[in-house]
């Protein structure tokens, strides 16, 4: 393979990974709050995002440490799942699932 194959196929690699791993990551984390109509606790809240930053931290490390298996560009492959993770956490509707959380009573 050419070098330019090599880092072309690592990049769609590493964007599929990283789409793959922010789709679940949604469905486990925030499919459930936007469907139900119970309000979440901002404490609720912050735990998810708090699990969503280690699941993509997780998803970044097993990437590093498979960068020897790899028959790709490690450094193509990692910076694209970066960017998968990252575009697709965007594409999640933040608004509607922060319309979910309780307001504190005073």
């Amino acid at each position: 393979m050419s070098m330019i194959t090599t880092y072309a196929a690592g990049a769609l690699a590493g964007l599929v990974y990283g789409f793959l791993v922010g789709f679940i990551k949604y469905v486990c984390l925030w499919k459930s709050t936007i469907k139900s109509d119970k309000k979440i606790t901002s404490g609720n809240l912050y735990a998810r995002m708090g699990i969503s930053w280690i699941a993509n931290f997780a998803a970044l490390l097993l990437v590093f440490l498979l960068r020897n298996l790899l028959p790709f560009s490690f450094a193509a492959v990692l910076l694209a799942a970066a960017v998968g993770l990252s575009l697709s956490g965007k594409m999640a509707p933040m608004g509607e699932i922060v319309s979910h959380v309780k307001e504190k009573d005073s």
